[in-house]
């Protein structure tokens, strides 16, 4: 039976895993190897059995993909060394046109030419090999070509220390790296069941632990792929004349800077700088930034002033067509916002600052007529200002955020800093204002361009407070819904002197990479520095590359939980279970919650019967059993899962469900009511399709609200949290079997994990906080007392919840302590304060010993 539930537990991980890889299938991750560009101390290498070797007696096989990041021919060395005992070695290297595997003492069991195999740089391909002992045969994939061969030592492998890359195991050491990339390394037994995989993504300082077993794989050097989306790369920095020009040829995925005597151009994917003198006499191009280019045409153009002529720059012979003729005069629009739309092929120009006023038109320039225009638009009207970030929705919607300004104009007259956002539409002479935040503690504006995400109804800012000279760029992501945003990856340095100073964002589609620019000016005044920064799409945070540290064994409720999951994927436990139902009797009898064995879980009938069939899970992630126990999950596409969530949430917590010109505005804000409405109806009929194989689901529209209701048969997590967290509020001595209950369902993990979407956040963070408010409430209470084991499940709960709330710190920690468990509390605490080291950027105000006095 032990054997039984261990492989049910490991395919629930596994099965759990491979939905949220699906999900977060943009990321990118993996372990990159320094190679042959770096000294032998600074290579990579990767220890599977830092502590002690794997054994397996009767054969085992590794799989992993692997891709290599430099042409065959200037690539070498071990991508793993596999050490048994006795000496022996199977290695896995590259050389010059070939891939090979090799035994000891130099024997090649099978060479693999990267021509044969269509070796395809910067690509991924599956490697896997095979250590059957029984049979002495060793079974070699790459890609669609098999090898097998006999090995006479096979017996020497059945306990095996795997490195990849650098090995320093004495006798067996190597330096020679090739430069490569590896992820979703797999280890399984002779039956083919996996028992350790390390998909390289999360990650601890000292190495990465695997996902099933928590075995710990130690890495030198290591660079993870996964904090390229959340620390930001500097590509290069370098000087040009005063005000440079700059402007992002996306036709190129280049970046293109103009001075007064040369034009610059850097290649992203290249990596690489041009710079060519400028031929022929120079445009007065001293104010930032009036230069761009057009996709529509190809060119890039200037124009000193709104209203100005624009001129053109031709790349062949390196000369604007135009100069002007016109003396130095203050500009009127410093740090305005532009934008050429596809819809008319015009250039549309927003905001800016001059002469001590701020500005909020609107000019249109025609390309074709050669002339300016000045807009008017009905809706909303935006405060003058400058300092504020544009960004495209479509063709002909654009979104304006923030900046700096005055609701008069003058620059006298009570400037202050705006937080909201506008769209506007060029095509029906519209602007309507969609939130505005709440003023932050520390007040910023934002780059010029923003980054529109319209799949997830997001946006992306880089972010800087504008009374400072020496500041820094941070990156904050936006709803377009609500207002709110969170803040990503690392900042970088900027020098911050108004109208000198100009910064920008944008999105290479080509190499999936945000792009950040600025230009400040350097020490002289006839000078200035230009950089370029990159930072892979789509944006993380800090929090988010790292694993939890391994935690020192599993409580007994701990593992209660897990199992209290699984049962829904066996059938056959539900006799396991029933034996135990003396359980219930015992709890209710006692005035303390006891802690419950491995081995042992409360039962219920009609609750094992709800949770076997015909079940909603939402938290460890969203899951429909349908009520023959089969998982339907899969039938729901992205957009089903979507209407179905919003309208059940809705439903549940408020009761009025959503109603339909709010959902329309959420699910389908980019389609006409007509086409909404086909779509909704089409999805609709498919949701009810699938509730068929469920249970009584049914959806209803009632007063233009959208509204579901759930049968008694059908069991719904989120539905019994809510119901038991107010119970167990109103009763005056909260119910044992009531805080059991609600700590088996919130302890499966956090709620719908996998779905990141503005919508659902609020209902995330809503329950979130009524749970923690719920669960410390029943740990003051006098009554019932929580055992110390009880009071630790309990803060366990919430971390899953709030990783960095401090009562539930201070609630495990402290309990550790009394019982006397002094290690494993400093190893908690100590755990708690990197996560929020890594989250914050500062050190944990509380040390150890207040925690636990």
């Amino acid at each position: 039976m032990k054997q039984f539930i261990k492989n049910i537990l490991l395919l629930y991980v596994l099965h759990t895993w491979a939905i949220s890889s699906m999900v977060a299938q943009d990321v990118k991750y993996g372990l990159a190897f320094n190679s042959f560009e770096v000294v032998q101390e600074k290579r990579t290498g990767l220890n599977l059995t830092p502590s002690e070797p794997f054994s397996f007696p009767n054969g085992f096989s590794l799989s992993f993909d692997i891709c290599f990041r430099s042409n065959s021919g200037f690539n070498y060395g071990y991508v793993f060394r596999m050490i048994g005992q006795n000496e022996q070695h199977v290695d896995f290297l590259l050389n010059e046109t070939n891939l090979l595997i090799t035994h000891s003492l130099g024997k090649t069991i099978a060479v693999f030419s990267f021509n044969e195999i269509n070796y395809t740089r910067n690509t991924y391909f599956p490697f896997e090999i095979q250590f059957d002992i029984e049979n002495s045969t060793l079974n070699i994939t790459l890609k669609d070509k098999k090898v097998s061969t006999q090995m006479a030592s096979m017996k020497d492998f059945k306990e095996v220390n795997i490195v990849f890359g650098k090995c320093s195991y004495p006798q067996f050491q190597v330096s020679d790296v090739p430069k490569m990339s590896i992820k979703d390394i797999r280890i399984h037994n002779r039956q083919g069941d996996t028992v350790r995989f390390w998909p390289l993504s999360k990650h601890i300082q000292k190495g990465v632990f695997d996902e099933l077993k928590k075995q710990l794989a130690s890495a030198e050097n290591p660079q993870w792929i996964l904090d390229s989306h959340a620390v930001w790369k500097k590509q290069i920095s370098f000087d040009t004349k005063y005000n440079p020009q700059i402007a992002y040829n996306q036709d190129k995925s280049s970046v293109a800077i103009f001075d007064q005597a040369s034009f610059y151009s850097y290649n992203l994917p290249l990596h690489s700088l041009q710079k060519e003198k400028l031929a022929g006499e120079i445009p007065e191009n001293y104010y930032t930034n009036q230069t761009g280019y057009n996709p529509l045409t190809h060119a890039y153009y200037s124009y000193l002033e709104v209203k100005d002529d624009i001129i053109t720059y031709d790349t062949i012979t390196n000369s604007w067509n135009s100069i002007r003729d016109k003396e130095r005069t203050n500009a009127w629009y410093w740090h305005h916002n532009k934008f050429i739309s596809p819809f008319d092929s015009c250039l549309y120009v927003f905001g800016g600052y001059g002469h001590h006023k701020y500005n909020s038109a609107i000019h249109k320039y025609d390309f074709k007529t050669q002339s300016w225009e000045e807009l008017h638009f009905n809706g909303d009207q935006i405060q003058p200002r400058y300092l504020s970030g544009l960004g495209v929705l479509d063709e002909h919607r654009m979104l304006i955020f923030g900046g700096y300004g005055s609701e008069t104009g003058a620059q006298e007259l009570s400037p202050q800093n705006y937080y909201d956002l506008y769209v506007v539409d060029i095509k029906e002479m519209t602007v309507k204002k969609l939130w505005e935040l709440t003023p932050p503690k520390d007040n910023f504006v934002v780059a010029n361009s923003l980054v529109v995400d319209t799949l997830n109804k997001c946006f992306y800012a880089l972010c800087f407070p504008q009374q400072l000279y020496n500041t820094s760029l941070f990156l904050g992501k936006f709803s377009m819904e609500r207002p709110g945003y969170e803040i990503l990856a690392d900042t970088i340095p900027f020098a911050f002197q108004d109208i000198y100073s100009y910064a920008d964002l944008f999105l290479n589609k080509k190499t999936d990479e945000l792009i950040a620019i600025s230009s400040s000016p350097a020490a002289s005044d006839s000078t200035a520095t230009v950089s370029i920064y990159s930072l892979t799409y789509p944006p993380l945070s800090a929090k988010d590359l790292y694993q939890k540290e391994k935690k020192h064994g599993l409580s007994g409720s701990g593992m209660i939980i897990f199992l209290f999951i699984l049962s829904g994927l066996c059938g056959g436990m539900v006799y396991y279970f029933k034996k135990r139902k003396n359980i219930k009797q015992e709890m209710q009898n006692s005035p303390t919650i006891p802690d419950l064995p491995p081995d042992r879980v409360e039962s219920n009938e009609s609750s094992k019967t709800r949770i076997d069939k015909r079940a909603i899970f939402l938290f460890g992630g969203f899951r429909v059993i349908d009520k023959d126990g089969r998982d339907v999950t899969g039938e729901f596409s992205p957009l089903s899962k979507q209407l179905f969530l919003i309208i059940l949430l809705n439903t549940l917590k408020g009761g009025k469900g959503i109603a339909s010109l709010k959902l329309r505005e959420t699910l389908w804000f980019d389609k006409t009511q007509e086409s909404a409405r086909n779509n909704r109806g089409v999805i609709l009929s498919r949701l009810r399709h699938i509730f068929e194989q469920v249970g009584m689901i049914t959806i209803d529209n009632k007063n233009s609200h959208w509204t579901i209701e759930l049968g008694d048969d059908v069991y719904c997590d989120y539905y019994e949290a809510i119901t038991l967290m107010k119970r167990l509020k109103n009763d005056v001595i909260p119910n044992n079997k009531d805080v059991h209950e609600l700590l088996l369902i919130v302890s499966a993990g956090g709620m719908l994990p996998n779905l990141q979407l503005d919508w659902i956040d609020s209902f995330k963070a809503d329950f979130s906080n009524d749970l923690i408010d719920t669960l410390l409430y029943i740990v003051q209470h006098p009554h019932p007392k929580l055992s110390p084991q009880n009071q630790i499940d309990l803060a366990d709960a919430i971390f899953i919840h709030d990783s960095l709330n401090e009562d539930a710190l201070k609630i495990k920690c402290k309990t550790l302590f009394n019982m006397g468990k002094n290690g494993l509390a400093k190893d908690v605490y100590t755990s708690f304060v990197k996560e929020y080291d890594a989250s914050f950027g500062s050190k944990f105000k509380y040390s150890f010993d207040q925690i636990v006095s």
